[in-house]
């Protein structure tokens, strides 16, 4: 028989994530069991207890903070709720499993992670796009050492979506840069082996989103330990479809588009003869190198809820975190750091607007 403890989860939220994700993960993970959830909608409280046959349902979360209730408080409500949740039930004796992004500033997710350490409770946040199919094959790939160096890997996500809920609202922590980007960075970073970053240039702008919040983003951050230049691009106003990812290295690039990798690199790139003078030898171009080899992978299908293997082990197995709070904090600075760029910009596009303006009138 096994010795191996039993988490009693507790879903906090039953949103599009809770619901979709967090609640059939728990059913399917051994060592897990559903014990409880809680959110403010008596009409999906009573879902809850219908379809999942939750054995606690309570309208207001803080209920549910109860270490005799639940050991793990899986945090699936708005971001704008993360820090308070979060730190309410550390406090009371019970680990937490949060959603991305960690919080609304990177200020309040050092609060969190600082709240975890003085609790001796565990945290950990949920980044989903380390264990795709996308993800596994890139850091196959770049391990291959086929491409040669890595100087540049890109990350694409695109769409045509006019955004209605409250992820279209600034104050309420919506925007791309905070649903897509706190995903597609840390994908980033984790493909590349980056633990930190620095972001050099950020821009952002609101196209068809109904609210507040950028539906477009696109920026630019140099990994530390690689020097690998990471760029994202996030758009929401896109109607046309392009590659998902692109590596990038000194021997040849790969490519992720429809559900393939392809490749194509030299496997072996001989040194050319140098002219620095002036005069191209013979008028002519250097060639072109053309001896390449081509492949293809296919990226294959992942089981997303299989996510929760590593929430088991961590908080029910002590093992190390799939997810080290420190690096989810590196992906909440490099947010930040992006917004202070864009706002930057902003203003600086708006000064040259204002100095052209005012040339012509005196022209």
């Amino acid at each position: 028989m096994s010795t191996k403890k039993i988490l009693r989860c507790g879903v906090c939220g039953l949103g599009r994530i809770g619901w979709g994700f967090h609640l059939p993960a728990i059913a399917r993970t051994g060592g897990m069991t559903l014990a409880a959830v809680a959110d403010p909608m008596q009409e999906r409280l009573d879902e809850a207890k219908k379809t999942c046959q939750a054995p606690a349902c309570f309208a207001d979360w803080r209920q549910m903070a109860d270490p005799r209730v639940i050991d793990l408080a899986v945090i699936a409500s708005p971001t704008a709720f993360h820090r308070e949740q979060t730190e309410y039930f550390l406090q009371r004796g019970i680990d937490v499993f949060c959603d991305k992004p960690m919080a609304l500033t990177h200020a309040d997710a050092e609060a969190m992670a600082d709240c975890s350490k003085k609790c001796g409770r565990k945290l950990m946040i949920y980044q989903p796009h380390r264990t795709t199919g996308l993800t596994l094959t890139a850091k196959k790939i770049i391990a291959s050492g086929k491409l040669g160096k890595i100087y540049q890997i890109g990350r694409r996500c695109l769409g045509f979506t006019r955004r209605n809920d409250w992820q279209a609202f600034a104050a309420q922590g919506g925007g791309t840069l905070n649903n897509y980007g706190a995903h597609f960075i840390d994908q980033l970073l984790y493909a590349g082996a980056d633990t930190k970053g620095r972001a050099l240039r950020c821009e952002t702008g609101r196209i068809l989103s109904g609210g507040d919040a950028e539906d477009f983003v696109t920026a630019v951050i140099r990994g530390d330990a690689t020097d690998i230049l990471y760029r994202l691009e996030i758009n929401m106003a896109c109607a046309l479809t392009a590659p998902d990812m692109e590596i990038f290295g000194d021997r040849g690039t790969a490519r992720a588009e429809n559900g393939v990798w392809k490749l194509r690199y030299c496997e072996k790139l001989d040194k050319p003869e140098m002219f620095p003078g002036m005069a191209a030898p013979g008028r002519k171009y250097p060639p072109r190198v053309r001896d390449f080899t081509e492949e293809e992978l296919p990226v294959p299908d992942t089981d997303a809820l299989a996510w929760y293997d590593h929430c088991r082990a961590f908080f029910g197995e002590n093992a190390a975190p799939f997810v080290p709070v420190e690096e989810t904090l590196e992906v909440m600075r490099l947010l930040e750091e992006c917004r202070i760029s864009a706002a930057e910009f902003l203003k600086q596009s708006h000064h040259c607007s204002m100095e052209n303006a005012e040339d012509e009138k005196h022209t």
